[in-house]
């Protein structure tokens, strides 16, 4: 199954409030004028999306003293494990860049 064939049965299975983080994540990029960096790193490091996760879930009580809301890091770093998480976050950024 290719990244694009993952990323198509990601979005299916995802519910709203997930995508709606992806949308968030790509919105506060391009906003930044962060985009076509984010893109190049997502692109680089796209086979280590679970390896991604996990350094989110290992750096959660450093960053939980400093973010407003632990659990949407919490649900960034599950979302990632999944298959497709990243190509789906790089589409939603391509089409903010």
């Amino acid at each position: 199954m290719t990244h694009a064939e993952q990323a198509d049965a990601l979005e299916r299975a995802l519910p709203a409030d997930d995508l709606a983080l992806l949308d968030r994540i790509a919105d506060g990029l391009a906003r930044r004028r962060l985009a076509i960096a984010a893109l190049f790193f997502l692109d680089s490091v796209s086979p280590l999306g679970f390896v991604a996760a996990q350094a989110l879930h290992f750096f959660r009580p450093i960053v939980g003293a400093f973010v407003d809301e632990p659990r949407t890091w919490d649900r960034l770093a599950k979302l990632l494990e999944r298959r497709g998480a990243v190509e789906l976050l790089v589409r939603r950024l391509e089409a903010r860049a």
